[in-house]
């Protein structure tokens, strides 16, 4: 069900000015068995906000948004658009 909400949303995104480097890296990271925890932060310490995900293990990707492209995702989770 992810496979196909993710793919879903990332057919629009792809659209979007996403880095494409970025959508890359998460598409190899899911793979069958795993699961992605996607997180839209708007004032962050690097830093601190890696030390306190780092003990729920996984790898961390990254991506800087536009406030274009936050709008755009917000409405696609919420049912907008």
């Amino acid at each position: 069900a992810f496979g196909a909400a993710f793919g879903a949303l990332g057919g629009k995104l792809a659209k979007s000015s996403i880095n494409k480097e970025f959508q890359d890296q998460v598409r190899e990271q899911m793979q069958p068995g795993t699961s992605a925890l996607f997180m839209i932060v708007e004032q962050m310490t690097t830093d601190k906000a890696l030390a306190g995900l780092s003990k729920f293990g996984g790898e961390v990707i990254k991506t800087s948004l536009s406030d274009e492209d936050q709008a755009h995702i917000q409405a696609e989770l919420h049912g907008g658009a």
